[in-house]
């Protein structure tokens, strides 16, 4: 029971009221470029039980690691752009 997923039928979650991802303020600096953000909706996380977070996580850094954007930390990229990896009941 403990392995089930979070938004399983017979849990209950509490929605958040905005993201639970902090984009640090350097980051708006920065536009997101366009094929970069193709790479990262076509490799879109579901949570569904057949697919697998810890595959998704490795692909989702190999694709912003192909990317530099000027003055702007990897990491900053890399929060910004995450949530546009998610669809459906993971990104609830």
């Amino acid at each position: 029971m403990d392995d089930e997923p979070m938004w399983a039928a017979d849990r209950v979650v509490a929605q958040t009221s905005s993201s639970a991802i902090i984009i640090p303020e350097t980051a708006n600096e920065f536009a997101i470029k366009g094929n970069h953000l193709t790479l990262i909706k076509g490799n879109q996380f579901d949570g569904r039980t057949k697919t697998d977070p810890h595959k998704h996580i490795h692909k989702f850094l190999g694709i912003c690691d192909m990317f530099k954007y000027r003055d702007t930390e990897n990491e900053a990229v890399r929060l910004k752009m995450f949530p546009l990896s998610l669809t459906g009941e993971a990104k609830t």
